[in-house]
């Protein structure tokens, strides 16, 4: 049991120790490092970002050169790096497209409020996903990278073969720091199939 408990607290208490205000960043971390998705220079945008450790880590990668949109409902609980601001509105909000510009990634830890009823929040998780997947799609330059939260369950294997006609690889991956008995993982979809339609040209850096 004392291992198990070690296990559960080891990625809480190295925030702690880091700076970071969730152990959710080791997750991005992780898959940063195994699939290379952000670049310095980059222009990144993080959907579900609070408290604001993703954002913090992306702020880092992507350098003075690059930016990073935060997007949530909840107030971010770090301060705001140079090449990064927080726009406090939901993802479902038909202005926010026009607001945010054009980004390399999309970076997606959206979750609801779970319930402990299993399909209620999975179906919960995958329309906020679907939600991200569309702003992914209307946002991404040629050959960008999104990134996203799902919760295992039905109609999910569905959903990653449409995310599939969009970009050339798409990958199911579970960082370590993800909690045992979870039913998360992420996915990892790179090298988006542009459209050529792309207008949004506004800039909040």
């Amino acid at each position: 049991m004392r291992y198990y408990l070690s296990q559960e607290n080891f990625f809480t208490q190295k925030a702690k120790e880091e700076g970071y205000p969730a152990r959710s960043v080791y997750k991005l971390q992780e898959i940063d490092r195994k699939f290379g998705i952000f670049q310095e220079g980059n222009a990144v945008l993080d959907l579900g970002g609070a408290p604001g450790s993703w954002l913090l880590y992306i702020s880092k990668k992507v350098g003075p050169k690059g930016r990073v949109v935060g997007v949530d409902l909840e107030d971010f609980k770090i301060e705001m790096p140079a090449n990064s601001v927080f726009l406090k509105k939901s993802v479902f909000d038909e202005q926010l497209r026009a607001d945010i510009g054009v980004f390399n990634v999309v970076a997606s830890d959206l979750a609801p409020g779970t319930t402990g009823l299993h399909e209620k929040d999975v179906a919960d998780c995958l329309e906020l996903t679907q939600r991200a997947f569309e702003i992914a799609c209307q946002t991404l330059e040629a050959g960008g990278s999104f990134v996203c939260k799902i919760f295992q369950g039905a109609d999910v294997d569905d959903f990653i073969k449409e995310v599939g006609k969009s970009f050339k690889t798409v990958k199911r991956y579970r960082p370590q720091a993800i909690r045992r008995g979870s039913r998360e993982f992420y996915l990892i979809a790179k090298n988006f199939i542009h459209s050529g339609i792309l207008t949004y040209s506004k800039c909040l850096l």
